[in-house]
This record gives structure tokens, C-alpha cells and sequence, in this order.
């Protein structure tokens, strides 16, 4: 087995995405909706209860996992949760989608994150990005209204290294955009009909932030950045662990979409054969042989995995993202670690966040 390794450094590429406003690009009917609430509260006395079934009515959803936020507002409450904190953490190149909406919707950001203290009883709050290596970091304060905030440094995924960051007491991670739609819904009674998306890559025109319509497709996404020339790859989500996209005229935003990236690709970059040196076994986060793993699936010798460890996967896919031969090692990764989980009795290796 390989020496443990933080994983490699990312030379980040947020700007101009990052500096400039978020911008609403939003369905008309979007504007209408309104949530039906029967009991009447004063959001600026709002109780615990009336938060949490605000955030169900709502039907908000924590774009950082996926799950819903009054029931982890609520299993926090019930768990005692100390802390609440807020995660800004976007540490995949490009992505912005985090950071960027806490800078330029502050309050209602800030206005969420109390209101999510409130909800769960915790006694204190923070705020997690992650320190941009390009001169950025400049711009992220080390406190926003009085609330620190904890920059991250090291190696790619800090997201996972975050996790494990020890509180006083069980922590309540929540994402920036669902602290945005639960002000929104205490205060301006709107359920959640948007997400927050970079749109970015060397081939659009203008990248951006944007807040757009779940149920958008990626083209309108795209055409509303402009793109030329034509992209040769698509990636719904980070460059690291995004989803390529082969239709975007049928593919949605949904709660989850952090960044619709277009890329134009160099006939150089086809893949080759693996050359075997050993980089990503080099950057792997969790001191993983992926070369070896990828050679096990490509050729079905799965028996050879029992000795590889391949249910600690966690995901990231460094180790696609340094392979100069431009192989799927982090998808060989992930078919291994479903195997391993099923046949050889281990565990799923997955990041306990300490969550209430």
C-alpha cells in the first residue's frame, strides 16, 4: 500500500466566474409561487417549530448531499447539535457556486444560517471555505458579520478532509444555497425553485454564477453564457467528479447541479494506454493503488480487489484528473468499491460528517 497522501494541489480557475455577481436567470412562473402556510408567525420571532416546517413546506433540499433540510433541521434538534456550520467549501477548479453566493447575497445567506441555529438549538456557528491558491483568498474575509470563518488549505478533496474536522460537540453541516432558500421561505414565504450554477469552461463566452430554475435544461444554461466554439465534452458538476453530458437539450438542473462546464479538447488528449507511473497512486487522498484497481476491472480479475482496499474510495477523482493518459481510473475506482462492499464484507468507507 501506498503512503498516505493529502492528495494533490489544485491550481484553481474561478475567475471571472467568482468576481462577478450572481446573476438570476430564472422561468417567469418561478416568480409566482408562493408557499401555504396556515399558521401565522412573525419571522423576526420565528420558533424553532414553525422554521422546521417552513423548510418542509418549502421543500428545500441541501445541495451539498442532497437531503432534505427540515429533517436533518430536525435530527439535529433531537441529537443536540452544538454547532451549525455554514459549508462554502469549493474546491474543484472552476466551481464557485458556493463561495460566491454567501459574498453577494450575504444576508440572506447569514439571515439562514441563524435561522438554522434557531431551528436546531446549537450554541454557536461557523462558516467553512476553502483557501483559494490563486490570490482569491484575498477576497473571502476572515470573518463575515462576525461569524469566522475557516479557510481549508491542502490537498484536493479538502471537502472530505472538512468532514473530519473535529467541533465541541455533534455538528450540523448545511450547504450555502439551502441557508439562502430557508430565509427565503421564513421570510418572503417562497418555496425552493432554484440552485445556485457556475457555467464555465474555455469554451463560454462569459462565465458566470447563476440562479436558475431546477428543471432548466444545460443548453438554456449554457446558451444564456454564450459558447464558442462548439464544446467537445459537457460535465455537469466539478471537472473532478462531474457527470459528462451527452444530451444537453434533455439533461436538467436539479437541486444537486453545482456547475455546467464546456470544454473544447485537444485531439491529443484521446486516451492511451495506461504507462504506469504511478501518479495516482501519488495523489490518492485515502493511500490507494488506483493503478492497479483500474487494471483489475478493466480485465474482471475482481478477486485481486480483496487485497486492494478498494472500499475506501471515497470519490474524487484525483485520480482520473493526474492520469496523463487521460484514463477513467476514478470510474474503475468506483465499480471496485461497489464490488468490494458486496462480496468481500467490508465497510462502505464513506466519510462520517459527524451530523446531528
Amino acid at each position: 500500500m501506498a503512503m498516505f497522501s493529502n492528495g494533490i494541489i489544485l491550481a484553481q480557475h474561478k475567475e471571472p466566474a467568482f468576481s462577478g455577481p450572481v446573476v438570476r436567470f430564472v422561468n417567469p412562473s418561478t416568480e409566482r409561487l408562493h408557499i401555504e402556510y396556515q399558521k401565522e408567525y412573525d419571522p423576526e420571532t420565528v420558533q424553532a417549530d414553525d422554521i422546521i416546517e417552513l423548510a418542509k413546506a418549502a421543500q428545500i433540499v441541501d445541495e451539498r448531499d442532497g437531503k432534505l433540510l427540515h429533517r436533518k433541521l430536525r435530527r439535529a434538534r433531537d441529537k443536540a447539535a452544538a454547532v451549525v456550520v455554514a459549508d462554502a467549501v469549493d474546491d474543484e477548479p472552476y466551481v464557485s457556486s458556493k463561495i460566491a453566493p454567501l459574498l453577494r447575497l450575504r444576508e440572506e445567506a447569514m439571515g439562514g444560517l441563524a435561522l438554522c441555529r434557531k431551528a436546531s438549538g446549537a450554541e454557536s456557528v461557523d462558516i467553512m471555505s476553502y483557501k483559494i491558491s490563486t490570490g482569491l483568498e484575498s477576497k473571502v474575509p476572515k470573518a463575515i458579520d462576525g461569524v469566522q470563518v475557516v479557510q481549508l488549505w491542502g490537498g484536493y478533496p479538502s471537502q472530505a478532509h472538512a468532514d473530519k474536522i473535529k467541533t465541541p460537540g455533534r455538528k450540523l453541516t448545511v450547504g450555502i444555497g439551502a441557508l439562502i432558500h430557508l430565509y427565503r421561505a421564513v421570510y418572503q414565504a417562497k418555496p425552493q425553485s432554484t440552485v445556485f450554477v457556475t457555467v464555465a469552461g474555455n469554451c463560454v463566452a462569459h462565465p458566470m454564477n447563476l440562479e436558475v430554475s431546477i428543471g432548466m435544461t444545460v443548453m438554456q444554461i449554457l446558451e444564456r453564457c454564450g459558447y464558442s466554439p462548439e464544446p467537445t465534452r459537457v460535465v455537469c458538476g466539478g471537472p473532478m467528479t462531474g457527470t459528462a453530458v451527452s444530451d444537453a437539450e434533455n439533461t436538467w438542473a436539479t437541486h444537486t447541479t453545482r456547475a455546467v462546464l464546456a470544454f473544447r479538447e485537444s485531439k491529443r488528449d484521446a486516451l492511451y494506454s495506461c504507462i504506469g507511473c504511478g501518479r495516482c497512486e501519488q495523489v490518492c487522498p485515502s493511500g490507494l493503488n488506483p493503478m492497479y484497481i483500474h487494471r483489475f476491472v478493466e480485465n474482471s480479475y475482481y478477486a485481486n480487489l480483496r487485497y486492494f482496499d478498494a472500499h475506501l474510495c471515497t470519490g474524487c477523482g484525483t485520480c482520473s484528473y493526474i492520469c496523463p493518459s487521460k484514463l477513467a481510473v476514478s470510474v474503475s475506482a468506483q465499480k471496485a468499491k461497489k464490488y468490494a462492499i458486496s462480496h468481500f464484507a467490508v465497510g462502505d468507507g464513506e466519510v462520517d460528517e459527524g451530523e446531528a
